[in-house]
């Protein structure tokens, strides 16, 4: 048996069988777990949702942003913006389903000595505080998840803190967690910053998330969502996301072996 972590598919699903391939997976001996963004901006991502609820007994997922998108769209919170891929998803027979299936899944996910999630966590969070702030935003969102979605989006107030109230709270978590890539010397969220790390970092008013000490590194954390640093080995673990969705490629990290496995991206799934 191997357990992989698998990078952003967005839609990638022919991108990801051939992945599949790449690591002989086998449904009956190996198991898959996703950090998040399973859908949109591929072509395929109806497909792809039709995979994943056909395989639900082998593979775990956290959401990422894009999840929490269609999520959003599904329950008209949200509309479907032009660089969105979504439409064929939204419109087939499983999308209920899926949408079923994909709410019920949590932000962090503990598994032996790693932490899966989707962009990652604050340096001032423990293991155990991430997995507890995933649960109260895992069991907000099914308890009513139009009035949770309706005060999900938006950047402020920027920062972490306990004292925050509840749905302050909740929006800094997931923003943390699904959105965030560098932070201010302050700790506060930089929203701005998308690119490649800049070598000269200790001249910049802002870090990567993994270059701040950290209370707790007794978890090896596996994330996505960076797609400009490809896949990047840092001080507290891993990011996996190496851009497929942009024609580049798609990753799989075995956490037996710490060994990493890529295909290119296959070009049914990319925009014409």
């Amino acid at each position: 048996m191997a357990v992989y972590a698998i990078g952003d598919v967005q839609g990638c699903h022919f991108s990801f069988l051939d992945l599949l391939h790449k690591i002989k997976f086998k449904p009956d001996r190996d198991e898959l777990i996703f950090v998040g963004d399973l859908v949109n901006r591929g072509q395929n991502s109806h497909l792809f949702s039709q995979w994943c609820l056909a395989n639900q007994s082998n593979i775990q997922t956290v959401l990422g942003n894009h999840d929490l998108h269609l999520i959003a769209i599904y329950f008209d919170q949200k509309k479907h913006q032009k660089t969105d891929t979504l439409k064929k998803l939204l419109n087939s027979k499983q999308v209920d389903y899926f949408i079923e299936w994909l709410i019920k899944k949590p932000l962090a996910i503990l598994r032996d000595d790693y932490l899966v999630v989707h962009a990652g966590i604050h340096p001032d969070w423990s293991i155990n505080k991430s997995l507890k702030l995933s649960n109260k935003v895992q069991l907000t969102l099914n308890k009513d998840p139009a009035n949770f979605l309706s005060k999900m989006y938006g950047n402020q107030p920027g920062y972490w803190s306990d004292d925050l109230k509840k749905s302050l709270r909740r929006r800094m978590t997931i923003n943390i967690m699904t959105r965030m890539r560098a932070l201010n010397l302050d700790l506060s969220l930089n929203y701005d910053f998308k690119g490649k790390i800049p070598k000269k970092i200790d001249s910049e008013p802002y870090r990567p998330w993994f270059d701040f000490e950290r209370v707790d590194n007794s978890k090896f954390i596996i994330t996505g969502h960076w797609s400009a640093i490809g896949v990047h080995k840092h001080s507290y673990g891993i990011s996996i996301d190496s851009g497929c969705v942009w024609g580049q490629k798609l990753t799989a990290f075995c956490l037996e072996s710490q060994k990493t496995f890529k295909v290119v991206a296959n070009q049914k799934d990319l925009v014409n």
